[in-house]
Parts: structure tokens; C-alpha cells; sequence
């Protein structure tokens, strides 16, 4: 009778064991980069897709420790809930890590004319890099399926920023 009681015992222990590796497992940054998330301010840009146009609320990476957290031990929920703007200021040649992004993304590579010409899915990985064949302005990081869904395509869409003067 004994050995009836040990099963779920076992299985609790294992689990505590298990979350506890999970937490050690954390990267030690990810209080760096949950306030570079959480401070990230919000703006509006369009993104113009044929005949549809698509007002889009997006999370702005607006300096380098932003551009360096992006999506970073942000949970499910703000993955699915946000999109991240990078304005690199300048087109650049540069990747992207999915180091300690806990969801699949999509990211579209745009021009510094607003020309989205490559649009990639990352998956998470702890050494795998993503980017584009060519120079970029901007990159903006959504929810793995977000262009699909709302039918923007790679060299058919364009990003239209507010003016700023």
C-alpha cells in the first residue's frame, strides 16, 4: 500500500525539481531585459499592404539596450499581444537571436524607403541567427503567423511612419 502513496510523491518531487532547473536556467539578464521591454514606448505606423491599409500599434526599440532585449523573457502573452519597431536610424546589415524568446516570431526587413522586402520566421534557439539578404532600416518583430494573417507580403507591403518634423 505503501508504494501506491510514493507515485504521486515521486511525480510532485520531479516537478519541483524540474521548475527549480527551469528558474537556474533563466538567463541572469533577463531583469535587464524585461525593463528594456516594459519601457519601451508605444507609437502607430501604417503599414500599407495593396489596397488594405493596417493602423498597427507597435512597441518602439528606440535606443540600443531596447534594440538589444527586444523580445527577450518577454512572456507568451506580450509576444502575442505586442509588435516591435527597430529603427536602426540608417540601413545597416546586422541579426537577429532568439536567445531567450520563449515564442516563434516573424520579422519583416524594411528598406529605408518603407519597402518590406523579406519577411523570415524565427524560432526560438539559444545560437541561431536570422536576417536578410541585404541592408535594413527597419525590423518589425510580431507573433509567428502576424503577416499572414494580415495578408502583407514581402516586396508587396510598404511601412509608413508618422511624420516626426
Amino acid at each position: 500500500m505503501n508504494h501506491h502513496r510514493r507515485g504521486p510523491l515521486a511525480a510532485l518531487a520531479l516537478l519541483v525539481t524540474l521548475l527549480a532547473a527551469g528558474a537556474e536556467a533563466q538567463d541572469p539578464d533577463c531583469p535587464r531585459w524585461r525593463d528594456a521591454f516594459t519601457g519601451m514606448p508605444f507609437k502607430m505606423v501604417t503599414i500599407q499592404a495593396g489596397a488594405k491599409t493596417l493602423a498597427v500599434r507597435v512597441k518602439a526599440a528606440d535606443n540600443s539596450e531596447r534594440q538589444a532585449g527586444g523580445f527577450q523573457c518577454a512572456t507568451h502573452e506580450e509576444i502575442q499581444r505586442n509588435l516591435i519597431l527597430f529603427d536602426f536610424g540608417d540601413e545597416i546589415v546586422t541579426q537577429f537571436h532568439m536567445k531567450n524568446v520563449r515564442a516563434p516570431l516573424d520579422i519583416a526587413f524594411v528598406k529605408a524607403d518603407g519597402r518590406i522586402f523579406s519577411i523570415l520566421r524565427m524560432d526560438p534557439s539559444p545560437t541561431r541567427l536570422y536576417g536578410p539578404m541585404g541592408p535594413f532600416r527597419y525590423a518589425i518583430e510580431a507573433r509567428a503567423g502576424f503577416y499572414d494573417s494580415q495578408g502583407i507580403r514581402q516586396g508587396e507591403a510598404r511601412l509608413v511612419l508618422p511624420d516626426t518634423r
